[in-house]
């Protein structure tokens, strides 16, 4: 499956842009391709474990950035950290008037509060609403059917606190976008109000990737997300349930809220968001798909400096703004849009 015409852009992407595509291609991939290729005595699950922590350790660099005019409070759901992120402007608003819950990425084996600290920070400065981050469990202690039953009790959480799911939005990144959309129909099946719409940048939607397997960005990704994933997700993945069931465009999504999905052209994850679209807007859902050319993998949020990630946060927010229903205008981006819509 192609993406649809009308998703793609033909502008041509920046500079910077095509500097880091080309050092991905260079690096990223050749160090995938090694370690899908690795014939020595350590266990992916070792390996990946070692991996995780060394870039969980990096990440708190970013706690050096200072956080002025933000109030942070965390929490603890049982094993589940919850951090939430207020700006000065919506430090006393009631969450009823509005909240974004966000589900970070990093293949269910590394990420949490430091890796994506500017994305959260970024989203609650420019929607002026409170964004609650959540360090969901991961591998190596729980699979990922346990990282959806986290993700879902920081949801319960957030209505008990107040929250009106009409006025509450889930976002997430690659692994995160998997967990967003999962946390909606897990919601949904256990009678928990749905919330006003869904987030997912570079979305996993499909565990088992046989589709994935024979897409033409299968071997385009340049960072190799394609070659990588069959060996994480059968580390990380459910190992007493059904990975197909728990894949969310295998889902019931008949009744789905409205959703944004953004991608890069060339990455493997593209045919699991190009899927979902065509899945959703073939149940009357509304969908709407955002693909950039010459980018990488989860690029709004690995590579946050770029202009085509502030045009990708520019069309969250503005996302989000419809969803709440205080849109003022139409948010500027280099990829132009497939939307498909139906009866609510």
């Amino acid at each position: 499956m192609g993406s649809p015409t009308a998703a793609l852009s033909t502008r041509r992407p920046s500079r910077s842009s095509r500097m880091c595509y080309g050092i991905a291609r260079r690096t990223l991939l050749v160090q995938v391709r090694k370690s899908v290729s690795y014939q020595g005595d350590r266990s992916v699950d070792d390996r990946l474990t070692a991996i995780g922590r060394r870039i969980n350790t990096l990440a708190q660099l970013q706690r050096l950035r200072p956080r002025r005019g933000l109030r942070v409070s965390r929490i603890t759901l049982g094993r589940v950290n919850v951090e939430t992120i207020r700006t000065a402007e919506s430090a006393h608003r009631p969450l009823s008037d509005g909240a974004i819950l966000y589900l970070h990425g990093g293949g269910f084996f590394l990420g949490g509060f430091d890796t994506h600290s500017h994305v959260v920070v970024a989203l609650a400065r420019r929607t002026q609403l409170p964004v609650v981050h959540v360090e969901y469990r991961q591998h190596p202690d729980v699979t990922v059917d346990e990282s959806i039953a986290d993700c879902l009790r920081a949801y319960r959480w957030l209505l008990d606190q107040g929250a009106d799911p009409a006025k509450t939005v889930i976002a997430g990144d690659s692994a995160g976008g998997f967990l967003a959309f999962a946390t909606v129909l897990a919601a949904q099946a256990q009678g928990i109000g749905a919330p006003a719409g869904v987030i997912g940048v570079s979305p996993l939607l499909e565990l088992d990737g046989e589709r994935r397997s024979g897409h033409p960005n299968f071997s385009a990704d340049r960072m190799g997300i394609g070659l990588a994933l069959p060996m994480i997700v059968e580390c990380v993945g459910p190992k007493n349930s059904d990975g197909d069931a728990l894949s969310p465009v295998n889902g019931v999504l008949d009744t789905f809220p409205p959703s944004l999905i953004i991608a890069a052209e060339s990455e493997a994850l593209c045919c699991d968001a190009e899927r979902m679209h065509e899945v959703l807007t073939g149940l009357g859902r509304t969908s709407t798909l955002k693909v950039w050319p010459g980018q990488l993998h989860a690029f709004p949020a690995f590579l946050p400096f770029l202009p085509e990630s502030r045009e990708a946060r520019d069309c969250m927010v503005e996302f989000i703004q419809d969803c709440l229903g205080t849109s003022r205008r139409s948010a500027p981006g280099t990829a132009e849009t497939d939307t498909g819509s139906g009866a609510a």
